[in-house]
């Protein structure tokens, strides 16, 4: 069975919090993240009002036309790929949409096996503030034919 399920608005609801953890667990050089890490600090949203300039702190977000903004994202898309899933679990990225790969044997171990997933996803996805997009997510089911096609 294939899910595809897409994160809604990723780049919109992308969290600087989480793009700092993300920065902090790989294993590069703190010089070679201290840059990264500047660019998400003391960003402001300011708007011109009749009345004067209104300006507030900025906590989330990025262009997915921004040279950072892709990058950011696949630190986070990253940590959601690497966790460990079942064996029989597969997991690919693809811009804003997981692709999960899932083969059972029975319908029974295959519900199991996708709501283990899903429990796992969504704590993931809970975690760095994401929401899943219900109207874009798509299901392929492909089963096996036990006794082969036959010719009349």
């Amino acid at each position: 069975m294939t899910f595809c399920l897409n994160v809604e608005e990723a780049f919109d609801y992308l969290q600087y919090n989480s793009i700092r953890n993300s920065l902090d667990e790989i294993n590069f050089p703190s010089h070679t993240i201290e840059t990264p890490k500047d660019i998400l600090n003391d960003r402001k949203v300011t708007i011109q009002t009749a009345k004067s300039r209104v300006s507030w702190s900025q906590q989330q977000g990025f262009s997915q036309d921004s040279c950072t903004g892709p990058m950011f994202w696949d630190l986070v898309e990253n940590e959601i790929i690497s966790v460990e899933w079942q064996p029989n679990v597969k997991l690919q990225a693809s811009a804003d949409d997981f692709i999960f790969v899932i083969s059972e044997p029975t319908g029974a171990k295959l519900k199991a096996t996708a709501q283990a997933s899903f429990t796992k996803f969504q704590h993931l996805t809970d975690k760095h503030k994401l929401k899943i997009s219900v109207e874009k997510c798509t299901t392929i089911l492909i089963i096996r034919l036990v006794s082969g096609p036959r010719v009349k």
